[in-house]
This record gives structure tokens, C-alpha cells and sequence, in this order.
């Protein structure tokens, strides 16, 4: 059986950067993904988010692809919160998101990292957050 460990930190936006996840309803959807993670055979090392967008750890099957995973868990998001009526408009992600590799030994960091969102927004827009953390040297644009 062939194995793999391929950890990926992922993150993704809405659309516009609205705000849509406000407190109560941030767990809820968290509390969801987690559940329709292990539904579709997603590993989800852990997964957090903020008022605009998601963080997430999750470790690649064999099976799997960076864009099949990413594809499932945006459309349940997406779907969760559509479906409970959270924005006036009808939601969605941006087309883009961002995905990096993590080594076995920066597991944990990167566990910290996703699991402290509202400390790293007490200073920094999300924006700015994936330019530093992804080291892109050119701006994000907004979809």
C-alpha cells in the first residue's frame, strides 16, 4: 500500500475580502469542516480561520491532489455558509488560494501559526499576512 506524508498549509479567501465570519459562526463553520473533512476522507492536521479567510494543515493522501482537496473543502465551506444565510449575496471564494509544504519538522510551528489568527490580525490585514508568509515579492490582488 503506498503511503504518503505530504503536509500542506493552505489558505483561502472570500471573495472581495467581505467579512462574513464573525464569532459565533466562525466555530460553527470550523466545527463543519472538520466533520465534512473526515466525511471525504480529508485529513485535516487543523484548520482555523478569520473574518475573510481560512487557514488550513492537511495532509495529502496518495490518492489525493492539492486542487482536488482544495476544491472540496471550499465548496463545503461555501456551501455551509450559503446555506445558513451568513452573507446578503450569494458567497464565494476568490479563485485563487495559496498552499505551501511543510516539512515534518515544521508541523508544529505551523500548527501554531494557523491556530493564532486573531493575534497575527491585531496588526495585519490578510493580504499582507500572504505576501509575508508566502514570500511573494509582487502584490495580492483582490478578485
Amino acid at each position: 500500500m503506498t503511503q504518503t506524508k505530504i503536509w500542506v498549509h493552505a489558505v483561502w479567501g472570500a471573495k472581495g475580502r467581505n467579512t462574513l465570519l464573525m464569532n459565533g459562526s466562525r466555530q460553527e463553520l470550523l466545527d463543519h469542516l472538520q466533520s465534512a473533512a473526515l466525511n471525504k476522507n480529508i485529513e485535516l492536521g487543523v484548520i482555523n480561520c478569520w473574518l475573510d479567510h481560512i487557514h488550513c494543515l492537511v495532509r495529502l493522501r496518495s490518492e489525493q491532489s492539492l486542487e482536488q482537496v482544495m476544491k472540496e473543502l471550499r465548496t463545503e465551506a461555501s456551501r455551509w455558509i450559503n446555506s445558513k444565510s451568513r452573507t446578503m449575496k450569494r458567497f464565494c471564494w476568490d479563485r485563487q488560494y495559496y498552499a505551501a509544504s511543510v516539512s515534518e519538522g515544521n508541523l508544529q510551528a505551523a500548527k501554531n501559526y494557523i491556530l493564532s489568527q486573531e493575534k497575527h490580525h491585531a496588526t495585519r490585514t490578510y493580504k499582507d499576512e500572504i505576501a509575508a508568509y508566502f514570500s511573494l515579492d509582487f502584490p495580492v490582488k483582490n478578485q
